[in-house]
This record gives structure tokens, C-alpha cells and sequence, in this order.
């Protein structure tokens, strides 16, 4: 069936195309040259956020929308399909560049056969009206000529502003592209374009680069060689290159070709069927990792088959390399599609067999840095732990898909320090080794509040900053070092395993490579974010599913990274951050080094009630514009970007009342944001998630695992300190009049707290035991209670009186009245 979308923007443009039923609406706009901004195309960083405004669809739940705005319609067009003929409204422009997609049809120029299994595709792309920019190691989909079918192949050459761009493709027995290929392929065809796509391409940076090829998965991995010695022609850059027979050794001359020009550069080809005219090497690619060193300061790229790649990842964890960073790509058969969720009920389950096999283990569903720090707790109670994470090995100093909020601002506040600190000492002396900051946040930060910049000061408060890729590396590299801890990625949670004897959670159901299996267990920790399945998955076994609180905060995260050249790299500080005075502003922003080299500045935006951020540098700077202070703009003046826009959408705090459930299950319990989540702002999510952590270690140490009573007693504690980072949150984001329900929400004497707050922010300007009482609130040493003790309330009070009897103005008023919120020009920070 097929259905007619109707696009609209927000400057009145229209764009209408037909939707299959098999189709998303990102997927079909693509296909028909219509441009939606997206990102991560896995529903969780609601770049792709739209309004159906007419017209049925569906949606599978979306950690990218708050429940409000699924209800009002709002939609995830790369998880939406349409079942009728529908509307769609945008919240930006077409005029500009909404889409980073091109999309067209390029022409055949030739078709080389390089063996019975593998052709180089090489296309004309004048007609396209642009050549393709693209990363080295991405790829481009191509529709099949005569065909409806789209196959994705990665660039087989370094970008260039060649119109010709090329992709080696394998030629299998049967098969849309490749019946193609191999009867009815000549120049002149016309073929399909979209791209280019995909989260493998070379990174920045100089450490001598190890690439493993398994087959056609040499094409990526030629583009980044290339790439990789055209920027740094001494750059050390090794290939490992295996297939299954001599004739697929395919661009061998291309590759001498390679080692001949640039010294740094080598090459080794192995076959894994020997033959009588091949004198070479006879194995597996892993055995050519094997036979010479892999440099234990290396990245390691690695493009091919499933197995291929399984074997190199093996390989390295086995072989003290577990610590290098890992980027790879896996091919999968053409038309291979995750497991199915609404695929017929599974076998019956031997529970005696699973409950038997389970004892003594423990399962962590989420990697997270609370997920890896219950891992390494839950060692003291248990012989063995499995983590479970959906994304890919991200052994790597940067942002995961699964983790979309990655790549922006992230705060390990004091109290999240010492129990991280406790569960693997010396890890903060690690992360400051590996570049983070450790530094006097009163003295190194630059923070605007109540519409003033804070005079820098000394407050004892020691802070570790630094990009969260990097801080999630430093805890992931502990792991390697526990071979008590099975590390199992891409494995997707689909269900628990309850044994209604016992009523306790004894297994989990989990999807990898395509395949469900049962995992045994005797306790489930939940740390899979607030995407979590776990709530509906409870009510598929009959428990139901526990009572949920939302605030709704439509908040956008939008940054970019700078390069910083010598002579620009601030010397007296390493963040600015400039809060916003709520509610008359809706804005906040942070600049900061992502490590101590300061080479590279981030800078984070973020605006509430938000349907339409920045999608390219030029409106990065426009949206610099809208923040609290003009000094986070002008400190881009100047610079080059260094990055695309990440976005990433925060559409509401929320909370599962588990302590509410009379009937829950033994061995499950959930950490994180999989219990409570938080205003992101409010920098709280990893440290709550970490004393959660600790909470339970207390129980555990009791030796009741196996008791519901202790499932019990932990959602009690935690819910208990998530409501107090809720009240402390809350009386901020309660400010603004458009969160749905809000007068039902706010307190009593919730416009009394507001204005206290005021005047403690007003006097902390001037008074440093007040910043620094402050700061141990915010860092959640010190209880929120320390700022409503008598003497702390009577100097509050004393002050803003003695402000009035002056007659003067406070500080807020005066910034208002005179539009200096925050206008301080950098150099006078």
C-alpha cells in the first residue's frame, strides 16, 4: 500500500511524495529528494523531531518524545510509518539546508571485473549537480537500475572533487545488484544516489593507524588509508587484507602502488583456500595479527564480514590490545533485518536448566559509565557479570549511537567522584592522565549567574572535567583488566525470564546477530537508560508496569568543536558556563576544552521548548546569539570548526515509582536514568546513578540477593534521593508557566523558594562561604536542607534588606532593567 505525505515547512513550503507501507517517513523523503534533518536515525536523539497533523501513523515507543508530545503528535519521522494519506509540519525553513543527503541519479562510466567475486563500480556524478562530500570509511546507498531495491556500499577512494567516485562491490551467485553487475551492467546506466551515510569513517588525530579488511571491506579502509597519508604523509599506516580465494586479493597493484609512494604505509595479503599458483600466506586475517606486532598505541579500523570482525575483536582482547580504540563496519546480507519483536512466541523455556546454569551470575543490561561501575560492584556478591550493550565495542575516546547525549557537556560532580573513586580506586588519577581537567571549579570556571559573572575564587571544591567519550574510556579500559566481567556488545535486551515458582527474575532473552538466546541469571541491574524496555516488558509478564512522572522540558542540545591555534587557548580558566535566569530565559551554554591540550574547544548550546536547532555552522553561530551571554559567541569568532552539529533533543524528566509496586519480581532492580532521570542542565544524572549503585552495594552486602524484600528496601532508598534531585531541579525547571500541569506541580510556597534562590544566588556573588555551600549542594555533598539553616537564612535575608534599606536594586533587577544579562565581553571575565 502506499500512501501521499504532505511536507510542510515553516517559511509555507510544501513538498509532497508517495510513502510505502514498508517505508519510514525519513526513509521515503530521502528517497524522493526531500529534505528532513536527521542524525541518529535510531530514535534517540530526536533530531527528527516533526507534527503529524493529519493522517494516522505508527510509531514504535521512542525515547526521543515525552509522553505529552506523542499524545499532541508529535513524531520521529526516521521511526514513523504512515498507514493513511497524511500531513506533516516542520519547525524550520526549507530554505535552508535541512538535509546533509544528496540525492539524484549518477551514471554508469564503467564496470570492471576484478574477479568472479568482486567489481568496481565506477559513476559519473555530474548530473547529480555536486560531487558527493563524504568521510573517509562511509558509504553511499545505490538504488539497482530497473529495480526499486537500494544496496549500501562504501567509497572505495579518498574524497576528492573529482566527479567520478567509485565502490568496490562483491559479485554473489544471486542477487538484485549483483545480477547486475555481472549480465546487464554498461556505462551509460543511470543508478540511483543517496548519501553519504554511516558512523565509520576516519577520525582526527596522529597514533599510526591499523586497518583488518576482510573482502570487499577493503573499500572503506582504502579511502581511509588515503585520506589518512594525504594529511600526514609520515602518519604509520598498516593494512591487514584476508579472503577466501587467491583471485579475491583484488587493487593489489593499487595497494603496491600505496606502499611505493609512501614509506609509512604496508600492506599483507592472506587467503584462506589455498591454491597450487599462490605462493603467499595461507590463514585467516587474524593470523596475520599474529605473526607481526600490533602497536600498542595504534587505533585499529576494522571493515568486513561479521565473523571477520568478531575474530579481530577477539584477537585483540586476547592478546593485550583489548584497550585500543576499535572503529569497524560490519557487511551484512543484502536485505538483513533485525530480530522481529512481533515474531511468533519462542519455545518453551527449561526454567530448572536456566535457573541452574544462572547461579553465582549477574547481568548488567547498559555500558554506561553507572552500568560498568554496577558491573564491577556486583563482584563482591556474585562469581561472574555479563554486561550487555546494544552499541558497537566504543572502546574509544568519543560519543556512541546508543548514547546520543555523548558528544555534548557533561559534569562527574564530587559526590559521583568518590563513589566512582570507591569502586575503582585511582580511576580519577587515570582520567586526569588520559587529559581530563582536575581543577578548583570556583577558581577555573567561569559561571554566569543571576545574570552576573561570578568573581573567580577559591572553594576547595575539586572538579574532573572533561568530555564524557573520554571519562567513559578511562572506566571501560578497568573492565579489560577483570576477566570476571563479560563485556558482550551489540546484544540487545527483548525480554525477562520469570520463574512464577520463585517469582524472581532467573534469565533475559537478548538479540545478537539476528539470533535470540536465553542468558541465565540470578540478578538483572538496569542501567539501559531512559529508553529502557524493562517498565513494558514487566507489564508483558503480568507485574504491570510502575507509575511514571514526567516533566516535560523539550530541551535541545546542539554543539560543535573548534580548533584552537596557538596564542587563543585561555590560560585562566577551562569552562565558561552561563545559565540562564529562568523564566524569562530559556537558554544555557557552555564552552569548554575537551582535555588538557586545549587544541580543541566545545561548545554546547541548549534551548528549552525547542523544535529547531542548528544544523550547520552558519546557524550554530545565529543560535550563539540567543544565549544568556554574548561573550559564548564571541569566543567562536575566529575559529574553524572541527565538527558537524551534534543534536541531541532531552524531551522530559522522568521517574518510575518501583517503591509503588507491591508485586515485584526477585533479582531486578534499575540505576540511572532507567529509574530517574533529570534535567540534563542540572549536570546530576551520572553521580545520582553512582550513590544509587552504592545504595545497593549496602544491600547486597546483607546477603539477600535472591529476597523481593530487597528489591523492596532499594527502590525505597533510591526513590528517596531521586526526590531530592527532583526538588532541587524542580525549582528551577518549574519556573517555566508551559510545562504541562505545572501549577499542580510546583509546592506550596514554591514562588517564596524561588526568590530565596535568587537572593542566595545574588549574595554567593559576593560572599565565598556562600559560593562554596553552594557548590557542595550542587555536587550533592551537602543536602539542599544546608541552605535553609537559620544563620545561612538570617545572612540571605540580612542582606537583601540591607540592599532595599539603600534603596538600591538587586542584582537581577538591575541586569533586567538595564538588558546586561550576561554582557560581559570575554576579555573581562
Amino acid at each position: 500500500m502506499t500512501s501521499e505525505l504532505r511536507v510542510r515547512y515553516a517559511d509555507g513550503a510544501e513538498r509532497v511524495l508517495p510513502v510505502r507501507a514498508d517505508e519510514t517517513v525519513l526513509e521515503a523523503a530521502e528517497i524522493h529528494g526531500v529534505p528532513i534533518v536527521s542524525e541518529c536515525q535510531s530514535g534517540v536523539c530526536g533530531t527528527c523531531v516533526a507534527r503529524c497533523s493529519n493522517g494516522t501513523y505508527a510509531m514504535p515507543n521512542v525515547v526521543g518524545l515525552s509522553t505529552n508530545e506523542k499524545a499532541s503528535g508529535r513524531i520521529l519521522t526516521c521511526q514513523t510509518r504512515v498507514t493513511s494519506d497524511a500531513t506533516i509540519e516542520l519547525d524550520y525553513p526549507l530554505a535552508s539546508n535541512a538535509a546533509q543527503i544528496l540525492i539524484g541519479e549518477a551514471t554508469v562510466a564503467r564496470v570492471e571485473r576484478l574477479s568472479p567475486e568482486a567489481a568496481l563500480l565506477v559513476l559519473d556524478t555530474s548530473s547529480l549537480g555536486e560531487t558527493p562530500s563524504f568521510r573517509p570509511g562511509q558509504f553511499a546507498q545505490l538504488r539497482v537500475p530497473g529495480s526499486d531495491a537500494w544496496r549500501s556500499y562504501s567509497y572505495a577512494h579518498a574524497p576528492s572533487s573529482a566527479p567520478e567516485i567509485s565502490f568496490l562491490i562483491r559479485v554473489l551467485p544471486s542477487g538484485v545488484m549483483s545480477d547486475w553487475i555481472r549480465d546487464r551492467a554498461k556505462p551509460g546506466d543511470r543508478v540511483g544516489f543517496r548519501g553519504s551515510k554511516g558512523s565509520f569513517y576516519l577520525r582526527e588525530g596522529s597514533r599510526p593507524l591499523h586497518l583488518v579488511a576482510g573482502g570487499t571491506g577493503l573499500s572503506g579502509l582504502l579511502a581511509i588509508a588515503e585520506e589518512a597519508l594525504r594529511r600526514n604523509p609520515s602518519r604509520p599506516v598498516r593494512l591487514d587484507y584476508g579472503v577466501r580465494n587467491a583471485a579475491d586479493l583484488v587493487l593489489s597493484a593499487r595497494l603496491d602502488a600505496l606502499a611505493a609512494a609512501h614509506p609509512s604505509f604496508s600492506w599483507r595479503g592472506i587467503v584462506q583456500s589455498p591454491s597450487p599458483d599462490r605462493s603467499g600466506r595461507i590463514g585467516v586475517v587474524t593470523d596475520l595479527l599474529a605473526e607481526g606486532s600490533v602497536d600498542p598505541e595504534c587505533e585499529v579500523y576494522a571493515c568486513g564480514p561479521p565473523p571477520m570482525i568478531d575474530a579481530t575483536r577477539r584477537w585483540l582482547r586476547e592478546n593485550g590490545r583489548g584497550h585500543l580504540a576499535l572503529h569497524y563496519e560490519k557487511f551484512l546480507p543484502s536485505g538483513a533485518r533485525p530480530v522481529d519483536e512481533t515474531a511468533p512466541a519462542r519455545p518453551a523455556i527449561d526454567l530448572a536448566d536456566v535457573r541452574a546454569r544462572g547461579r553465582g551470575t549477574a547481568v548488567v543490561v547498559g555500558g554506561s559509565i553507572v552500568g560498568m561501575a554496577a558491573a564491577k560492584m556486583l563482584l563482591g556478591s556474585f562469581e561472574r557479570v555479563i554486561v550487555l550493550e546494544k552499541d558497537q565495542d566504543h572502546r574509544k575516546k568519543e560519543a556512541r549511537p546508543g548514547a546520543a547525549q555523548g558528544w555534548h557537556l557533561h559534569h562527574l560532580l564530587i559526590a559521583g567522584q568518590r563513589e566512582l573513586s570507591a569502586i575503582f580506586p585511582g580511576i580519577i588519577d587515570d582520567m586526569v592522565e588520559a587529559g581530563a581537567f582536575k581543577v578548583d571549579m570556583g577558581e577555573q570556571y567561569r559561571l554566569l549567574l543571576a545574570g552576573s559573572w561570578k568573581k573567580p575564587a577559591p572553594t576547595g571544591v575539586e572538579i574532573v572535567c572533561a568530555g564524557r567519550p573520554l571519562l567513559e574510556w578511562c572506566v571501560r579500559r578497568r573492565l579489560d583488566d577483570v576477566p570476571a566481567i563479560d563485556y558482550r556488545y551489540e546484544s540487545d535486551l527483548r525480554d525477562l525470564v520469570l520463574d512464577p515458582a520463585t517469582h524472581s527474575i532467573v534469565g533475559v532473552v537478548v538479540a545478537h546477530d539476528g539470533a535470540e538466546q536465553v542468558v541465565p541469571t540470578e540478578f538483572v541491574v538496569d542501567a539501559s537508560g531512559k529508553n529502557t524496555p524493562v517498565p513494558g516488558l514487566l507489564e508483558r509478564l503480568g507485574i504491570g508496569m510502575p507509575e511514571v512522572e514526567e516533566d516535560c522540558l523539550n530541551c535541545f542540545y546542539s554543539t560543535m568543536h573548534h580548533k584552537v591555534p596557538p596564542g587563543r587557548a585561555w590560560t585562566d580558566r577551562v569552562m565558561m558556563i552561563a545559565y540562564s535566569q529562568r523564566p524569562q530565559q530559556q537558554t544555557y551554554a557552555a564552552s569548554y576544552y575537551i582535555d588538557t591540550t586545549r587544541t580543541v574547544l566545545s561548545t554546547s548550546l541548549i534551548q528549552y521548548n525547542c523544535y529547531a536547532p542548528p544544523r550547520n555552522e552558519a546557524e550554530f553561530r545565529e543560535f550563539a546569539k540567543l544565549m544568556p551571554s554574548s561573550a559564548i559567541g564571541a569566543e567562536l569568532e575566529g575559529l574553524e570548526a572541527c565538527s558537524p552539529v551534534y543534536n541531541f533533543r532531552y524531551p522530559e524528566m522522568r521517574r518510575y515509582h518501583y517503591e509503588r509496586m507491591k508485586d515485584l519480581p526477585a533479582g531486578l532492580i534499575a540505576v540511572g536514568d532507567a529509574f530517574a532521570s533529570a534535567d540534563p542542565v542540572s549536570g546530576t544524572g551520572m553521580t545520582k546513578g553512582l550513590l544509587e549503585v552504592a545504595d545497593l552495594k549496602k544491600l547486597l552486602d546483607t546477603g539477600r540477593a535472591r529476597d523481593a524484600a530487597l528489591v523492596h528496601d532499594y527502590f525505597v532508598a533510591v526513590a528517596a534521593r531521586a526526590e531530592e534531585v527532583w526538588s532541587l531541579v524542580r525549582e528551577q525547571t518549574l519556573r517555566f508557566s508551559w510545562i504541562q500541569d505545572v501549577e499542580k506541580k510546583r509546592p506550596f510556597g514554591f514562588a517564596f523558594r524561588n526568590w530565596y534562590v535568587d537572593r542566595v544566588f545574588e549574595l554567593l556573588h559576593d560572599d565565598p562561604d556562600v559560593y562554596r555551600l553552594y557548590q557542595r549542594v550542587v555536587h550533592l555533598v551537602e543536602p539542599a536542607t544546608s541552605l535553609m539553616k537559620p544563620s545561612f537564612v538570617a545572612r540571605v535575608i540580612g542582606h537583601w534588606l540591607r540592599t532595599k534599606l539603600t534603596k538600591g536594586k538587586t542584582l537581577i533587577e538591575r541586569n533586567f532593567e538595564n538588558g546586561r544579562m550576561g554582557e560581559w565581553h570575554v576579555t573581562r571575565l
